[in-house]
């Protein structure tokens, strides 16, 4: 009976840290628009139909790099996107981080949606151009899921109601459900997600013709000589 109990306390350490590791990051959001401007720059930007969000991340970075990827859902496949240059490396400091998200249309059918670094001289991460979508929005992604990737924003519908004439965002963002689940739970299709991951940095050498460092302590590009 001992090593029952003490084979079921292994194997709840192991799950303890495996949910750990997998939930190691916080995200909290805070819209810039309706919390930081006047009432008439919000009236102005609303107009335009543009949205702004400020990421706030927590957790135990110790000057890990952070990867980020695009990842779109069709049909209900997902593919993948990293959206950071290879010589690119963000580097996370310490145990608060912060990223801005800002979206506006690009003429008629397009949106454009701009990563920030704004520890760092309001650092352009990069760019992406979608396709844009009447009920789409900025949308907070509140529920991790597993693995080692944690959603930070994105760009959706919400749940599909009346047949698919209204859409609720609140209802998905306060579902609990990870954005790669919505298509099999809601039927919600041809949307865009941004995950962060973090990895140990490799540091610059002859083998890289190029090393770009973005972080709060400083940032900086070398060009090794070989």
């Amino acid at each position: 009976m001992k090593r029952y109990f003490l084979f079921v306390a292994i194997i709840w350490l192991v799950v303890l840290t495996v949910t750990a590791q997998a939930q190691q990051m916080k995200v909290e959001y805070k819209n810039q628009i309706d919390s930081t401007l006047t009432d008439l720059e919000v009236q102005y930007y609303k107009m335009m139909g543009v949205q702004s969000f400020r990421l706030t991340l927590r957790g135990d970075f110790n000057g890990k790099r952070a990867l980020i990827k695009k990842v779109s859902c069709n049909k209900g496949v997902f593919t993948e996107e990293p959206m950071l240059k290879d010589f690119t490396h963000l580097i996370f400091c310490d145990s608060i981080e912060t990223l801005d998200f800002m979206a506006m249309p690009k003429g008629s059918d397009s949106i454009r949606i701009a990563c920030f670094y704004p520890m760092s001289f309001n650092s352009l991460l990069f760019e992406d151009i979608l396709p844009i979508g009447k009920m789409k929005i900025l949308l907070e992604t509140l529920t991790a899921g597993k693995g080692p990737e944690t959603p930070l924003i994105a760009y959706s519908t919400g749940i599909p109601m009346m047949d698919g004439a209204a859409t609720w965002f609140c209802g998905l963002r306060e579902s609990g459900v990870a954005p790669r689940q919505w298509h099999e739970k809601y039927g919600i299709d041809g949307y865009e997600f941004y995950t962060i991951m973090l990895e140990d940095d490799t540091p610059p050498s002859d083998s890289m013709p190029i090393y770009q460092q973005i972080a709060k302590t400083g940032s900086s590009t070398a060009h090794p000589i070989n």
